[in-house]
């Protein structure tokens, strides 16, 4: 496995989708951070901010099953185009509610849903796409450019998205979100060669429950799963509370929340970089244990922060410890998914990550409004170190599940 963290962009297609993933990353951060904002100023509620950023991501739970099943039946790159063209007339409308002065959350958090939901349809496909765009060893490099995209976003986006603000109003800040959509889509119909899947037969039901089969009965897919879901239930709410924890606990608004979002993603770049370099040095089940009690370490020192500066620098060292963490178990996934069905099974991995972000939002949010959010991200904390010993000790074959092939034969065993 080749240790170079840019390895992939070698190859065309991926400096091309790579590149219009950058600008559309960082127009989802810029609305993100802006609507958020708007609605911590608004309401003061952690619930009703984390509900901004609920539905940019939840709508996974339901839109991913769709879309995976249309990742394995038509040509996965047309899906992920027709998807971010849906995305951007959505975002469009709602600039167009802002700059009619509309800023009932409700109605912005409703636009954001639809907007996400057709974002979910097509994530499967573009995560179906990836295997086939580089060769095996430089595929965990190929998820890492994903991470460092997504973070290079979160790094520019709340910083831009506060100067568009300042200068141009919301409504145009979001606009500049929707045509980066419309750049995105642009760029994947550049990528002029077909991603269609081997043709299945049955019934629509037929094939959700077959692709749940093959993800249940896949070691490596399954306790990747699981761990996702650990991740996303007790670490990922911090990034979504972002805006409230730094007005109700540090008393800033949108220039201190931009500026602990993007240190977080230049933790998250980071990180990437390292464990894209180091990984081919230890098995999978090694770097997932370090990974875990690093998360924890992180998000104990992000929930103690005394001040300002603390938060930031806590929030750089989270980023990184998360980023790690997922890429580790989505590669996992990714790698042991069989191609056939590598949609469907990456959408049930989408809609797992989608229901656990979405329960530990409400959870931790909840926390945060009963008594105050240094003790509900502690309490993350706690339950990530917890949740991942309960794995460990229902399954005594994690670690050959999620070594698979890198320590030799992929085990016929599953989590139970």
């Amino acid at each position: 496995m080749t240790n170079h963290p840019f390895l992939p962009l070698r190859h065309r297609a991926v400096r091309l989708l790579w590149g219009a993933a950058v600008v559309s990353d960082v127009g989802t951060w810029v609305q993100l951070i802006v609507v958020g904002s708007l609605v911590a100023a608004s309401t003061g509620s952690a619930i009703q901010t984390g509900l901004v950023a609920l539905a940019t991501f939840t709508p996974q739970a339901i839109a991913s099953p769709v879309g995976g099943l249309l990742a394995d039946r038509f040509d996965r790159r047309k899906v992920f185009a027709a998807a971010l063209m849906v995305q951007a007339l959505v975002t469009a409308v709602l600039a167009v509610t802002l700059g009619l002065g509309i800023r009932t959350p409700a109605v912005l958090i409703l636009l954001i849903l639809l907007a996400s939901a057709a974002g979910a349809t097509g994530a499967p496909a573009y995560a179906a796409m990836l295997p086939d765009l580089v060769p095996p060893d430089e595929f965990l490099a190929m998820v890492s450019l994903g991470v460092y995209s997504w973070n290079s976003g979160r790094i520019i986006g709340p910083l831009l998205g506060t100067a568009l603000v300042l200068t141009i109003g919301p409504a145009w800040t979001i606009g500049f979100n929707a045509a980066s959509f419309v750049v995105l889509a642009a760029a994947v119909a550049l990528v002029r060669r077909s991603f269609r899947p081997a043709r299945g037969d049955g019934t629509i039901l037929d094939r959700l429950i077959g692709g749940f089969r093959t993800a249940r009965s896949t070691p490596g897919c399954w306790h990747g799963i699981a761990l996702l879901v650990l991740f996303n239930l007790t670490i990922v709410p911090f990034m979504g509370l972002i805006p409230i924890y730094a007005r109700a606990e540090y008393g800033g608004g949108n220039g201190l929340a931009g500026m602990v979002a993007s240190a977080q993603g230049l933790g998250a770049i980071i990180g990437g970089v390292t464990i894209t370099v180091i990984a081919h040095r230890h098995p999978r089940s090694f770097l997932i244990g370090r990974l875990i009690i690093t998360a924890a370490l992180g998000l104990g020192l992000y929930a103690s922060a005394p001040n300002a500066a603390w938060v930031i620098c806590a929030s750089a060292f989270l980023g990184g410890a998360a980023a790690g963490l997922y890429i580790t178990a989505s590669t996992i996934i990714q790698r042991d998914s069989p191609a056939a069905s590598r949609g469907r099974v990456m959408s049930i991995a989408q809609s797992a990550q989608g229901v656990s972000y979405g329960i530990g939002l409400l959870f931790i949010g909840s926390i945060g409004d009963a008594t105050n959010l240094h003790l509900a991200f502690g309490v993350g904390a706690v339950l990530l170190l917890t949740g991942f010993g309960l794995i460990t000790l229902r399954s005594r074959h994690w670690r050959a599940a999620v070594d698979g092939q890198e320590a030799g034969r992929r085990p016929n065993i599953a989590l139970a």
